[in-house]
C-alpha cells in the first residue's frame, strides 16, 4: 500500500490536515468538481464551480440541476442517472447559466460514487467554451470558403460550378414530380466592343450592373441566377411554366434596356441589351444538363442571329 498520508519527511498527517489537504487540492483545480444526490441536489462544489457560475455555495446547495442547466428536467435528471447506474459513468456536453444570466457550454464526466451507503454523482466539469468558439470560427471559415467556391467573383451571382449542379439536381427533383423546369440563357450584345470602346473596368462594372438587374428580379425560394462565363448569365427556375419563363424574359430584357450604359458602339442600341434564350423542359429520368444547356442556347442563338435585343423560347 502507498503511505499517501505523510510529508516530505515521513511524518504522519493527523485526520485533521490530511482533510484540510484534500479541500486545498480540490479548490485548486481548475476544473469543476460537483456532488449531486438522487434528487439533482448540489451536494458539494468546488472553488471553480462557484468562480466561473458566480454562485456561492450556500446557493448552490439551494438549487437543483435544472436551476442551472436549461438543458435538463427533472425527467432528463432521472433518464441521467438510470444511465450513470447502468454505466458507472457518463460523458456529455450541455451547458451551465452563470449567476449572471451567462450560458457557459461545458463538458461533464459524470461518475457514479457510493459513499456511506448512498449514492452520488460525481462529476469534474470543464469551461469549454474556448472550443465551442473554436468551432464555430471554424464552421463560419468553412461556410465562407465554400461560398466563396460557388460564387462568382465579379458579380456575385453563383458561378458555372453551382450552375452545373444546381441544374442537375433539379432535373432529378423534376423527374420525380413532373413540374415543368425552365432556364433562361441571356448573353450581353456586342459585348466585345463595349470592351474596345470603354476597357475592361468599364466592362466589369456594365456586367455587375447586369448581375445585380437579375438577382434583383428573382424572389422565389429555389430561383438561381448565375453566370455562366464571360457575359453570358443564367437563371435557373424550378417548377416554372413556360408563359412565367418568358414574362421573366421579357421583364429582364427591359430591366437591362433602363439601366441605359452606353454603348456607341453596339449595332443594336446607344445602350447595352441582351439577347435571351428560354426553354421549358418536362425532365424525365433521360435528361441531361448538357441536353437542357443545349437546346436553351439555341434558342439564344436564334435571339442574335434574328436581330439581337429580344427575347425567343423554344415555343417561339
Amino acid at each position: 500500500m502507498i503511505p499517501l498520508r505523510t510529508t516530505r519527511d515521513d511524518r504522519l498527517l493527523d485526520d485533521e490536515d490530511w482533510s484540510m489537504l484534500m479541500r486545498y487540492s480540490l479548490d485548486t483545480i481548475a476544473d469543476m468538481i460537483i456532488w449531486l444526490d438522487r434528487d439533482a441536489r448540489y451536494v458539494y462544489v468546488n472553488r471553480a464551480a462557484t468562480n466561473l457560475l458566480g454562485y456561492s455555495a450556500d446557493e448552490f446547495r439551494r438549487k437543483r440541476v435544472w436551476d442551472v442547466d436549461p438543458h435538463f428536467d427533472e425527467a432528463r435528471w432521472r433518464a441521467h442517472w438510470r444511465d450513470l447506474e447502468a454505466m458507472g459513468s457518463v460523458k456529455l456536453e450541455t451547458v451551465n447559466t452563470s449567476r449572471s444570466g451567462e450560458p457557459i457550454p461545458i463538458e461533464v464526466t459524470a461518475n457514479l460514487v457510493r459513499f456511506k451507503g448512498k449514492a452520488f454523482n460525481c462529476s469534474i466539469v470543464r469551461d469549454i467554451s474556448a472550443q465551442k468558439r473554436a468551432e464555430a470560427d471554424l464552421r463560419s471559415l468553412n461556410e465562407r470558403i465554400y461560398a466563396l467556391s460557388i460564387t462568382d467573383a465579379l458579380t456575385g451571382l453563383a458561378n458555372r460550378r453551382h450552375l452545373d449542379a444546381a441544374l442537375a439536381e433539379a432535373i432529378r427533383h423534376h423527374a420525380g414530380t413532373g413540374e415543368p423546369l425552365s432556364l433562361i440563357l441571356l448573353d450581353v450584345d456586342a459585348f466585345k466592343a463595349f470592351n474596345d470602346r470603354y476597357g475592361h473596368i468599364e466592362g466589369d462594372a456594365c456586367l455587375a450592373r447586369v448581375a445585380s438587374a437579375l438577382s434583383g428580379a428573382l424572389h422565389r425560394n429555389g430561383d438561381l441566377a448565375a453566370r455562366y462565363g464571360g457575359e453570358e448569365f443564367a437563371c435557373l427556375l424550378p417548377n416554372t411554366p413556360e408563359s412565367e419563363a418568358l414574362a421573366l424574359a421579357e421583364r429582364l430584357l427591359a430591366t437591362i434596356a433602363d439601366l441605359a450604359i452606353p454603348h456607341a458602339a453596339s449595332p443594336v442600341a446607344g445602350m447595352v441589351t441582351a439577347s435571351f434564350g428560354v426553354l421549358t423542359a418536362a425532365c424525365t429520368a433521360e435528361t441531361t444538363p448538357q441536353a437542357l444547356i443545349r437546346a436553351v442556347d439555341r434558342c439564344l442563338y436564334r435571339a442574335k442571329r434574328e436581330g439581337r435585343n429580344r427575347v425567343v423560347g423554344t415555343g417561339r
